[in-house]
């Protein structure tokens, strides 16, 4: 295992497309911090109540988008090479190899996360502190840890499972799309009023009609089970934290060790099945 381990990792550390990934997060978030800082000291210049805490997180959903990319490439040229197939011929068991390429993916996650904080700091200093304070701050932070572990362990399945390097590119990408336009989706239902309310034009002007409810509201148990599903759900988690609305980290933590489990379990006991060509 440790042989595996440590060859993984120095082909990690001489991989140019993790290097260009991190070099792309750090980037992004550079530039979206500066953005976002002028905007908040503006903002502030012009009278309104604004802080940094409201836009710090905002664009770390991009980091699914990295994961997809680099897991997919990472894992498609084990394949493509035969590095995998040469693995099990020499005698490695099979749980050993995906466990070894997860934690490699695993410590490629950290680093991007790293390189996103790093980006971000200048936020900081520019339109900061923050007022949530460190304790909350570090709370967001094993979050992210969070989600980002258990999308990684998502695409490691995927990766582990498919042959072709193009194709895995493709289904990823997708899959990441499908898991945040769904999360979105679930956002925007539960982001729905209990009540409305609507104008018309009158000859007196405007005027505000009273109070309706709304048919898009959702409550009681089918409002649960889509919290639960949004806290379940790794881009649900991203959105959640872009948007500064975390309620219940504690569940949304162990959501994700659950999440990171069930797909790491299954993807070795398909894995141990695959036909490695």
């Amino acid at each position: 295992m440790m042989k595996l381990l440590s060859a993984s990792l120095v082909r990690l550390k001489k991989d140019k497309t993790f290097w260009f990934c991190t070099l792309g997060i750090l980037c992004s978030s550079l530039f979206m911090m500066l953005s976002v800082s002028h905007s908040v000291i503006d903002s502030v210049n012009r009278g309104y109540e604004m802080c940094l805490d409201d836009y710090f997180f905002n664009a770390i959903t991009f980091l699914g988008l990295f994961l997809s990319v680099f897991v997919s490439l990472f894992l498609g040229t084990e394949y493509s090479d035969g590095t995998l197939r040469n693995k099990v011929i020499v005698g490695h068991r099979r749980d050993r190899i995906y466990l070894s390429n997860f934690i490699t993916c695993a410590v490629a996650d950290l680093v991007f996360v790293a390189a996103w904080l790093l980006g971000s700091l200048p936020g900081l200093f520019l339109a900061g502190p923050l007022e949530m304070g460190v304790q909350n701050f570090l709370i967001y932070l094993l979050l992210i840890l969070g989600w980002t572990m258990a999308l990684t362990a998502l695409f490691t399945v995927i990766g582990s499972l498919s042959d072709n390097k193009a194709m895995t590119v493709v289904l990823m990408l997708f899959l990441w799309l499908g898991l945040l336009l769904c999360a979105s989706a679930i956002y925007d239902r539960l982001c729905e009023p209990e009540m409305q309310s609507s104008a018309i034009m009158t000859l007196n002007g405007l005027e505000v009609q009273d109070p309706t409810p709304n048919p898009l509201y959702v409550s009681g148990r089918l409002r649960t089970v889509l919290e639960a599903l949004l806290d379940f759900l790794p881009t649900g988690q991203s959105i959640l934290l872009a948007n500064n609305e975390i309620v219940n980290p504690l569940r949304q933590l162990l959501f994700s060790l659950a999440f990171s489990f069930l797909s790491s379990f299954s993807g070795i006991m398909l894995f141990r099945k695959k036909d490695l060509r």
